[in-house]
């Protein structure tokens, strides 16, 4: 399956709201929106109401109901199940994800191919280094790759999951019928797909600042989500479809925290 930005679907519905309902045409990367899980109760939250307040004279909060009424009457059945949108306090827009929706995105993003990402012995590895130019990374970001790869590295030892990379036996066990257990497991779900979004792989205009200063943000962004995570969920002793679904999330980091690090960072001795 195809990875589909969540972030950019949900700005095109709600730019094709804004159209019908006060015919006035934003292109969606206009619609900020930006993660707020676990702060608020929701996974994005976009402030756009507000922003365009003072443009049509409209209080923000009359322009977030009726974005939340246009997108409710015209989603598709499809949209509808992968995420709703509310208003919140006095115009923010909240959006929530289908927990179907985020569970079948992580076997998309285990599968995830990126270009200078390679799988070999066990881990994904950056398939080219300057060595000569290598630095090391910030210490949060050593510590939370390390920590990745020792349970990886564990996971084979107890023959948790399978040594050479089959996702067809790892996703097998990870169905829609299960549920996050922990908001933690959410929390890291949300980092590594912000990651992903920023890497923009489809080559469409990316819907974030792609700045070092900005990439340096999201690299420890995720490296501080993971290591709340490893501080607060089980991979081993737990159930086995739990087991799955956490160690998918670590192989995932795993493999972002490498594909958003700058050419000249150096992992490998994590390994």
């Amino acid at each position: 399956m195809k990875f589909i930005s969540p972030s950019l679907n949900i700005q095109t519905e709600i730019s094709n709201s804004i159209d019908l309902v006060f015919q006035t045409s934003l292109d969606p990367s206009e619609i900020p929106i930006n993660i707020c899980y676990p702060k608020y109760d929701a996974h994005y939250t976009s402030p756009i109401a507000l922003a365009i307040s003072n443009q049509l004279g409209i209080d923000a909060l009359s322009i977030a109901e009726a974005i939340v009424k246009e997108c409710s009457q015209t989603q598709n059945p499809k949209i509808a199940s992968q995420w709703q949108i509310k208003v919140f306090g006095k115009g923010w827009l909240n959006i929530c994800l289908s927990e179907q929706y985020m569970l079948s995105n992580i076997k998309i993003l285990e599968d995830l191919i990126i270009e200078g990402i390679e799988y070999f012995q066990g881990f994904w590895v950056k398939s080219h280094i300057a060595m000569n130019d290598s630095k090391l990374p910030e210490p949060i970001q050593q510590y939370a790759y390390a920590r990745c790869c020792a349970l990886i590295r564990l996971a084979y030892r107890e023959n948790l999951i399978p040594y050479e990379y089959q996702s067809e036996i790892i996703n097998s066990s990870i169905t829609t019928n299960q549920r996050f257990t922990d908001p933690h497991e959410i929390s890291l779900y949300m980092r590594n797909l912000a990651i992903v979004e920023f890497l923009d792989l489809d080559n469409k205009i990316s819907l974030v600042p792609n700045t070092p200063k900005f990439r340096s943000k999201l690299s420890r962004s995720l490296a501080t989500s993971f290591l709340e995570f490893y501080d607060q969920c089980r991979i081993f002793g737990v159930n086995r479809e739990i087991a799955f679904k956490r160690l998918s999330l670590i192989r995932i980091t795993q493999k972002l925290m490498l594909a958003i690090a700058p050419s000249e960072i150096n992992y490998s001795m994590y390994l």
